[in-house]
């Protein structure tokens, strides 16, 4: 999944449940490809969907925002952040076209740098050219990725609406 497809499934998941906060989810949802800064180095093919997508990342990261806010939302903040971060690894773990550096997550890294992928969603891309041809690869598997368009189209409903809702209170 795209990163505005991770942005899109976190405010889907904060309208659904009020008590998260719903900046933290989306932190949460995308800091996982906070590694595409990498993206034209030749170490990204080796390094996505394995440093920053695993379990003791999401932990770390949620734990450093409980640390930041200290408030008295640093409960819903952490937990927030988790989820945000637990949906993004379930996601990208079950709905992996591209097999370029494996299929899945390392999410058990860096205990073990084994993929995981439960079951898988989406048919690979053949021929895939992988990461290090960013542009043909995103042709190649832009078909699949069809799948993320009504998250975009029910996040934007709810941003709308809850932009209405501010101009008429």
């Amino acid at each position: 999944m795209t990163p505005l497809g991770h942005l899109s499934v976190s405010v889907v998941t904060g309208h659904s449940f009020k008590r998260l906060c719903i900046p933290a989810l989306i932190v949460g949802g995308i800091l996982p490809d906070i590694d595409f800064i990498f993206i034209l180095t030749d170490f990204f093919n080796h390094v996505h969907r394995v440093i920053t997508h695993n379990l003791l990342f999401i932990v770390l990261a949620s734990l450093a925002a409980i640390i930041i806010v200290r408030g008295e939302r640093w409960q819903t903040v952490g937990l927030s952040m988790f989820i945000g971060g637990a949906s993004h690894l379930f996601i990208d773990a079950c709905m992996d076209n591209n097999p370029s550096n494996g299929i899945g997550i390392a999410l058990l890294w860096p205990f073990s740098e084994a993929f995981f992928s439960p079951f898988n969603l989406l048919p690979l891309t053949a021929g895939s050219h992988g990461w290090s041809d960013p542009l043909k690869m995103f042709k190649s598997i832009m078909p699949n990725m069809l799948y993320e368009v009504p998250f975009y189209i029910i996040a934007a409903f709810h941003m709308l609406r809850q932009r209405a809702d501010r101009k008429t209170s």
